[in-house]
């Protein structure tokens, strides 16, 4: 969470009360917020008790997830942003089927992205092409989450990327390990607030 306060006030409740059913705990790291963060977390901690606060003040998404899975103590680990784009219900039910079908890796696919606007779609679509073609992937939509690995697969797997493209090495070496991979469809939905920090340097 880098500057998602407003969206971890709506986020952080509905994941404890979906997650429910599931032993687990839930790790919001806070990357160098500049805005009420870290309060909104800390407020939120006194009703959910199972909200663990990690912090990563160097900028970069890969830094906050490597931060995030440092700090987390489960067999099953997954990663979903902050921006409530991804809702906690496909989450839980990502986290049935990970467990059902006994795999390594379970991702997210976006079923639509209408609502990114023109830039962020044809960035994507040129990235996971040329993703595809580069490292011979069959997998689709290789920035989405939710993430579900086993820690297994973690601690093997090394992760050393800092940035964006650390979603691209989970699935790299998930592919090179020959994992037990899979792939679920989700809603993608419009941030409620704030905005994305994506750009085409990335």
């Amino acid at each position: 969470a880098r500057n998602e306060a407003e969206n971890l006030r709506v986020l952080l409740p509905r994941l404890e009360k979906t997650l429910a059913p599931f032993d687990c705990e839930i790790v919001v790291v806070d990357n160098g917020s500049t805005d009420d963060s870290v309060a909104a977390i800390t407020g939120l901690r006194k009703s959910i008790p199972n909200l663990v606060m990690a912090s990563e003040p160097i900028a970069g998404y890969g830094r906050a997830v490597l931060c995030g899975l440092r700090n987390a103590r489960g067999e099953i680990l997954g990663i979903i942003r902050a921006d409530n784009q991804e809702k906690p219900e496909d989450l839980a039910t990502m986290c049935a089927l990970f467990l059902e079908r006994k795999l390594d890796l379970l991702k997210a696919v976006r079923r639509s992205r209408t609502n990114d606007g023109l830039r962020r779609i044809v960035i994507s679509k040129v990235y996971n092409v040329l993703f595809q073609t580069i490292f011979h992937s069959r997998i689709r939509d290789i920035n989405a989450t939710p993430k579900m690995f086993t820690r297994a697969f973690y601690e093997r797997a090394s992760l050393e990327s800092l940035d964006w493209f650390i979603d691209a090495e989970i699935v790299i070496k998930a592919e090179y390990f020959t994992c037990a991979i899979g792939e679920m469809e989700i809603e993608y939905l419009s941030r409620l607030s704030g905005r994305s920090n994506v750009r085409p340097a990335h």
